[in-house]
């Protein structure tokens, strides 16, 4: 029997010091959490899990200028704030109370724009604060604690960014009345180089039924394709029976360049229009023959004045025969009726 009341004494003994311990521990939580309760450089705010307002130590009075008590007894709910959805902070309350530990960004916060309060007193700050959800032993959320200070540089940050924003703001506006204006520019270069290019290849009305395409400078893939274009539109539109195209002024004739007015020529008989080459110089005569390019396709004259000649010939011998009666055989016999 002494043996087993020693053995219950000495395990007595042992749970005494644990719970000593475990009381030592538990003194030395509520120090610290009255140290922090009672700091005065710190705003600690509690919150139910609702959102109401729980307890608030004299930080929080001092950062935010409300009596505690008043704020303590207002309808203030955190969840409910209209502040924290004007700058923002929202989705992050929410998150808090939803049981996520979490930094809130700086932000900035007006305590006379809350109506539970504003009659109180109140000021504006910058502020970051830490928020904390308390839980139990078997994880139920009991309270959430949010710790605040505030960041006197925040308004300087706000300030430099606001003329940021109004920097980026300004250059945008410059940058699309810039790009207006190289639009503007561009449909004009654009309107330009049309007209450019219908005064490079002009055609002209010379008579009736024939026109006349004088060209000037060389004769490379773009401007050919735009001698075609508008050759065989001007044809089209004013019923052509005769064009000539002046070369005088190109001042060599390649084979290249050759073949295109080939092409050019092609495709006026193809719309039933004679097309004459006029100004075909010796020394290019003499050029086209040394490359081997046959101009014997082409219809040609030495100058545009008997070149349009010629085409005013054809044209009048055309009108003639059109007018012409039509050839009948005499009775009894074969022959042509007199004219």
């Amino acid at each position: 029997m002494g043996n087993e009341g020693d053995e219950e004494r000495a395990e007595l003994r042992r749970r005494l010091e644990a719970l000593e311990r475990e009381a030592g521990a538990l003194r030395e939580d509520a120090h610290r959490w009255r140290t922090v309760m009672r700091a005065r450089d710190i705003s600690v705010c509690l919150y139910h899990p609702d959102g109401r307002p729980r307890d608030v130590n004299p930080g929080w009075e001092r950062l935010w200028q409300v009596p505690a008590a008043a704020f303590l007894r207002s309808s203030f709910n955190q969840l409910e704030d209209r502040e924290t959805e004007r700058n923002g902070m929202k989705p992050y309350v929410e998150r808090l109370f939803r049981g996520e530990e979490l930094a809130l960004p700086p932000n900035f916060y007006d305590t006379r724009k809350v109506d539970e309060v504003s009659e109180k007193g109140g000021v504006a700050h910058w502020v970051c604060a830490y928020g904390v959800p308390v839980r139990d032993a078997e994880g139920r959320l009991l309270e959430i604690m949010m710790f605040s200070f505030s960041v006197p540089e925040g308004a300087t940050i706000q300030r430099k960014y606001e003329a940021l924003f109004e920097e980026q703001q300004a250059l945008r506006a410059s940058l699309e009345a810039r790009n207006l204006e190289l639009e503007r520019t561009v449909r004009l270069i654009e309107a330009q180089r049309d007209a450019i290019q219908a005064m490079s290849i002009p055609v002209i009305r010379v008579g009736d039924g024939v026109l006349c395409v004088p060209l000037v400078g060389m004769i490379d893939d773009a401007r050919a394709g735009q001698l075609l274009e508008r050759l065989l539109e001007a044809i089209a539109a004013q019923q052509a029976a005769e064009v000539l195209v002046d070369i005088t002024g190109v001042p060599a004739l390649d084979a290249q360049a050759a073949a295109q007015l080939l092409k050019a020529a092609s495709a006026a008989r193809l719309l039933g229009a004679a097309c004459t080459i006029v100004g075909v110089s010796p020394s290019m005569a003499q050029t086209l023959v040394e490359l081997g390019v046959d101009l014997g396709a082409l219809t040609t004259a030495a100058t545009l004045a008997e070149g349009l000649a010629q085409a005013l010939a054809r044209r009048d011998a055309k009108a003639r025969a059109s007018r012409r009666p039509g050839r009948r055989a005499p009775p009894g016999g074969a022959g042509e009726a007199p004219p």
